[in-house]
């Protein structure tokens, strides 16, 4: 398997993370944020994978808050400062796993390491 790195903000990889596990817990798919936000259907899909270069700008924090239905934008925010400006993260592109087991031709990342620069 291949690996691959992306340097990111450590700030910028937190909040997408805390959207994630919002949007996971509430049962929303990346694409049905995208729509609830009124920006393309594959927006919210590219700022969830580490290669691509797409974030959250503080635009769309105000966007998800109300598709979310949150009652403030600090829901979205870590509740701690990060340490470190940028971080290097390493990962893996592995195939996921349909429901029978099989393999299928969709790819997941799997993180491997993180580490501050």
């Amino acid at each position: 398997m291949q690996n691959f790195s992306v340097k990111i903000s450590r700030l910028d990889y937190e909040i997408i993370n805390r959207v994630r596990k919002l949007r996971e817990k509430k049962g929303i798919s990346q694409r049905e944020l995208s729509e609830l936000m009124n920006l393309s259907k594959s927006f919210v899909g590219k700022v969830e994978a580490l290669g691509q270069p797409d974030k959250y700008s503080i635009r769309h924090l105000a966007l998800i808050a109300k598709a979310l239905k949150l009652k403030s934008l600090y829901q979205l925010l870590p509740k701690f400062i990060p340490k470190e400006d940028i971080i290097e993260i390493k990962y893996q592109k592995i195939p996921k796993k349909n429901k029978d087991g099989n393999e299928s031709k969709q790819l997941e990342e799997r993180i491997i390491k993180i580490h501050s620069i």
